[in-house]
């Protein structure tokens, strides 16, 4: 399982790559604010995170672990929603803890998250795929709606990516992406879910 997360965290990092305009953010080291969440459809939200990824890693250099996760923290997290990726994650479990618990739990689903983004970002090395970005959003329901690709390696079968946005208060954010139907939400849930039934509640927080 942890070898078909890694292939999918890499294969989000591909389309970062692989869809970002050389020069979108001017002289190297300078990302422009935040969009603004509110007014952007998810579909421009992705292609602007997208973007930034691409720009980091042309012009930062993607080996140092501690400087790949504070770029995510601080250029990624926006575009998340990790309370509403906690919930589900946790589930019952996470709806009773007590408020700082929660914050804990969701603080350390983060660091997971991003730690093995960071990983597979730092190991990228394979040469960019093509990409059919598809724009038009699948509406799951009033405050949901998934945005899909699909990479095309040279080699091999074609690999569809779904990213899931929720609407919130500050506007569209992920809160889960999936390939091939493997859901990361999923994966953590079933990883907690485990390591609860062997130790307790406690497990989502050590």
């Amino acid at each position: 399982m942890k070898a078909r997360l890694s292939l999918f965290l890499s294969l989000v990092l591909t389309l970062g790559v692989a869809q970002a305009e050389p020069g979108y953010y001017g002289q190297p080291g300078y990302y422009p604010p935040h969009p603004d969440y509110e007014q952007e459809t998810p579909a421009t939200l992705l292609e602007d995170g997208i973007q930034r990824i691409q720009v980091f890693i042309k012009q930062k250099g993607i080996k140092d672990p501690e400087v790949l996760t504070a770029f995510l923290n601080e250029q990624m997290a926006p575009y998340f929603d990790f309370e509403y990726m906690a919930r589900l994650v946790g589930g019952r479990f996470y709806l009773q803890l007590e408020p700082t618990l929660k914050v804990q739990f969701r603080s350390r689903l983060q660091k997971m998250f991003f730690s093995a983004l960071g990983r597979n970002l730092g190991a990228y090395t394979d040469p960019m795929p093509r990409i059919d970005f598809i724009k038009q959003p699948r509406i799951r329901d009033y405050n949901e709606v998934e945005v899909a690709a699909r990479v095309l390696p040279a080699q091999g079968y074609p690999i569809r990516l779904i990213f899931r946005f929720v609407r919130t208060d500050d506007g569209w954010k992920v809160y889960d992406a999936s390939y091939n139907g493997m859901s990361a939400v999923m994966y953590y849930r079933k990883y907690f879910m485990e390591q609860v039934r062997r130790y307790g509640t406690r497990a989502l927080l050590d």
